[in-house]
């Protein structure tokens, strides 16, 4: 007699293992290369932590110049200075590669994050510092300041990176065909300057140089300042056109251009601002730029709301006058001073609170502050990649009070000093914190102050944002 097979089915609950990060530590001082586990057993090259590195961990590296260049290999790791918020500690962690500087595999996704470095003097036929070999990263590329580099063809900074690439300083870079700057940058580029990149070689017969800020980058480009690039002509073509170099801001990016201020570049040929970009163009302050044969913007789409100098051909939304910029050649008048020059709108910008508030409009601006803030006039955006900051005494609520209005920087405190007579000044609150939406306010009803305001000769406001 055969029994019956009786199964019992237990269920088997999988949990999740536990990801241990681990931190990695690389010292170009130290004069023998340890395990990395601690600063005083540093590794001593940037590869040695890469390699020794699993995904999530972190590699920490320490001031100092690092001749190599470097390979991700895939990894979805942290490569970061010591303190990627810090200019100077930026300025003092130097990647320099005989070759390109740093080389993505292509199968890193947004968690890989390359932060915190001078990459500079890196040259390659194509993205002279940064690169992708097989296929575009979606790395985080942030807070770097990449100089000086070099590509035989294309991307003369960046090339084929597809990830979020966000408040660099790209500046002095060259490419001896497109791209200067960027080339075939497909994900979201914002908060950037681009800055002084130079496409093409003035030299007889040489190659017309194609986008000397941004080459062929689709995706989102928003809250950039792209100023001062240029894009040579090829010397000995035919006359007049001398094969022309075309679009020195920005040359067939074709996703969204949002919020840019694209500003004194040059083209040796065709559109000195942007060039056959058939993109959604919005919110852009396109101004100052040159070129042998339309200065602005040739063969793109008619942008909107946007401040274009000298525009003639509608497009909602667009105006023409002089956006106003705080000071946009520096105090000495030298465009080289870039880190000077201040692209800021003044209080009588015609670009204040014209823009378009579109669903995707970002958080902040280029500065950090909110995107939209209230500047008198009403809730909407700014033209441009600043948003202006709102400040203001109105009388009331009381009889004798007076209300301070600003616009506030979110997760930040205020002190607010008082005087009568512009000699002696006088702290009334300290650490007073960000209350509302767009704008915070306080009123000076004399109890802090000894002196309702309204019953004072005169009274001034220092308002000081508290670190």
């Amino acid at each position: 007699m055969t029994r019956p097979l009786n199964l019992l089915l237990v269920p088997v609950l999988l949990m999740p293992l536990a990801v241990n990060a681990s931190t990695w530590y690389v010292d170009a001082s130290v004069l023998h290369s340890g395990d990395g586990l601690t600063w005083e057993r540093a590794f001593k090259t940037i590869q040695q932590g890469i390699d020794a590195a699993s995904h999530a961990d972190t590699v920490v590296v320490a001031q100092g110049l690092y001749s190599e260049s470097v390979r991700f290999f895939g990894k979805n790791i942290t490569l970061t200075s010591m303190d990627p918020l810090n200019g100077g500690v930026i300025a003092d962690t130097i990647i320099s590669g005989s070759g390109r500087a740093v080389t993505f595999e292509g199968t890193e996704d947004e968690s890989c994050t390359l932060s915190g470095f001078t990459i500079t003097e890196s040259g390659e036929a194509y993205g002279g510092a940064i690169a992708s070999r097989l296929r575009p990263t979606h790395a985080t590329i942030e807070r770097n300041t990449i100089t000086g580099s070099f590509a035989q063809m294309e991307g003369g900074a960046i090339a084929f990176c597809d990830g979020m690439i966000r408040r660099n300083i790209i500046v002095g870079n060259h490419a001896n065909f497109a791209g200067a700057g960027l080339a075939y940058c497909h994900g979201v580029i914002e908060n950037n300057i681009i800055s002084e990149n130079v496409a093409g070689l003035a030299t007889v017969n040489a190659r017309e140089g194609y986008g000397g800020g941004l080459y062929q980058c689709d995706g989102t480009i928003r809250n950039n300042i792209i100023v001062r690039n240029v894009v040579h002509d090829a010397l000995g073509g035919p006359e007049p056109y001398h094969y022309p170099g075309q679009g020195a801001g920005l040359y067939g990016c074709d996703g969204i251009i949002d919020g840019n201020i694209v500003y004194g570049n040059h083209a040796y040929g065709e559109g000195g601002g942007l060039y056959n970009c058939d993109a959604v163009i919005r919110n852009c302050v396109i101004w100052g730029n040159t070129a042998w044969d339309e200065n602005q913007l040739m063969g793109s789409t008619t942008p909107a709301y946007s401040c274009i100098e000298a525009w003639r051909w509608g497009g909602e939304g667009n105006i023409s006058e002089d956006p106003r910029f705080v000071d946009p050649d520096g105090p000495d008048n030298d465009p080289r001073t870039y880190l000077d020059n201040d692209y800021r709108l003044r209080g009588d910008s015609p670009c204040i609170d014209v823009g378009f508030n579109s669903l995707d409009l970002p958080e902040f601006d280029i500065a950090g502050m909110p995107r939209i803030m209230y500047e008198g006039r009403s809730l909407t955006v700014d033209i441009g990649a600043y948003e202006f900051f709102y400040s203001g005494v109105q009388t009331g609520p009381g009889p004798h009070d007076a209300t301070l209005v600003w616009s506030f920087v979110p997760d930040k405190t205020y002190s607010i000093f008082y005087t009568d007579d512009l000699l002696n000044w006088h702290i009334a609150i300290d650490n007073f914190p960000s209350l509302g939406n767009h704008t915070t306010s306080w009123t000076d009803d004399g109890s802090l102050t000894g002196l309702p305001p309204g019953l004072s000769p005169k009274r001034f406001y220092r308002l000081l944002e508290n670190p």
